[in-house]
């Protein structure tokens, strides 16, 4: 039972450092774009550039909206691979890191909730909340 816990509680650090280094993967990844734009090696006007990063109560209704729409209710999903639904719809988060503030917002969002301890999944909630 201690062994269990003790793998449990190495699975929860391992997903939060992997967490942190996809993070900083995307923060390198969009200097690197950026840089080119300024060297003229890519192209200067992109759709990300001038579509609105959603932030606050706007993205929490398009979280659930676009979860509800291609995922449906009572099914889990890890809010990473919801994160990438959202952005494969066209829509970009704002802040300095998106991935934790696409996290704090569906967190509080109403009529979902967070499955396990710890897990980073998330459903919508099959009763109106």
């Amino acid at each position: 039972m201690v062994r269990v816990a003790q793998q449990r509680e190495q699975v929860d650090r391992l997903r939060g450092l992997a967490d942190e280094l996809e993070g900083c993967t995307q923060r390198d990844e969009h200097l690197l774009e950026e840089m080119a734009g300024v060297l003229g090696i890519a192209a200067q006007l992109r759709i990300e550039d001038v579509s609105p990063r959603l932030r606050g109560q706007r993205l929490r209704e398009v979280a659930l909206q676009v979860l509800e729409t291609h995922w449906g209710a009572g099914r889990e999903i890890h809010y990473r691979a919801w994160f990438d639904l959202v952005q494969e719809q066209g829509y970009r988060i704002g802040g300095k890191d998106p991935v934790a503030t696409f996290l704090a917002q569906v967190h509080r969002a109403p009529g979902v909730e967070s499955v396990g301890r710890r897990s980073g999944r998330y459903q919508l909630c099959t009763e109106p909340v």
